[in-house]
């Protein structure tokens, strides 16, 4: 979501309590509008419970639509991370092969391994938050997919292992593009336009109901407005799982398998 972009400074909490401030406050300027330029527009008390029903009916199904896609950036969160999993499995699986072939040239791709390991937590995981990936983590994987291709055991009983290794380079390569891809991976900014249409309907049927304000009417639509906007807020958070370490997906297994790198070196 490109309006999240302008907030990567705000905590993540901080984004979704502020998101529903302007609203509230263009709701505040609309109902002035109405009393200055349209005195005549007040509502009588049948109109106003009929406003109040229209506001609970619009707030309440565009609540259902957002809790339904909330619970799918969750499950889309989950996938992304098994993903990130499988990756660093792939990382150590080849270290492992890597160390176990024979001759000291195919040993010698555990380094560049590694190298590109470090590169893609340092460099390339703040880089997803932008939603591409870094070119100087393609260059390490180049170099060490070189290694590979030209290190790989050639004699005949070490085919099956040699195999093995640029089978597994193949993922490792395959892993890291579906990464960015997933990065770059987000909701159709057609479904915010409507979003954030109902949103300014249901705000300017809420400054039209409280035409002259009670301290409750008041309350319970602010309320309304407050409730949407920050699902809304929570659902732009969770839409780009690459954002944030605490909300969205993490960077820990690759973490931990530069642990391990380390200590086998």
């Amino acid at each position: 979501m490109g309006i999240l972009l302008k907030f990567n400074f705000l905590p993540d909490w901080l984004f979704i309590l502020v998101y529903s401030i302007p609203p509230l406050l263009l709701m505040w300027l609309i109902h002035l509008g109405f009393q200055k330029f349209a005195p005549q527009w007040e509502l009588n008390d049948r109109d106003e419970n009929m406003a109040a029903g229209g506001i609970a009916s619009a707030a309440a199904l565009t609540g259902i639509v957002l809790a339904f896609v909330l619970a799918l950036s969750n499950q889309t969160i989950d996938d992304y991370q098994s993903e990130i999993r499988i990756e660093a499995s792939q990382i150590r699986n080849l270290d492992r092969l890597l160390a176990a072939s024979h001759g000291n040239k195919i040993k010698e791709c555990r380094k560049p391994l590694l190298d590109y390991s470090k590169s893609i937590l340092q460099v390339e995981w703040p880089k997803l938050q932008q939603q591409i990936g870094s070119p100087i983590t393609t260059a390490m994987l180049a170099k060490l997919d070189d290694c590979v291709l030209i290190n790989s055991p050639k004699a005949e009983s070490q085919s099956a292992t040699s195999l093995e290794i640029i089978k597994l380079m193949s993922q490792i390569t395959e892993s890291r593009e579906k990464r960015i891809a997933n990065s770059n991976s987000s909701l159709s900014p057609l479904f915010w336009f409507v979003m954030h249409l109902g949103l300014m309907l249901t705000i300017i049927l809420s400054a039209l109901s409280f035409y002259t304000p009670g301290i409750i009417r008041v309350i319970n639509c602010s309320i309304q407005v407050i409730t949407l906007c920050m699902l809304m807020a929570l659902t732009m958070v969770l839409d780009r799982p690459f954002s944030s370490e605490s909300n969205g997906v993490t960077n820990q297994p690759i973490r931990d398998t530069i642990a391990h790198l380390e200590a086998e070196k």
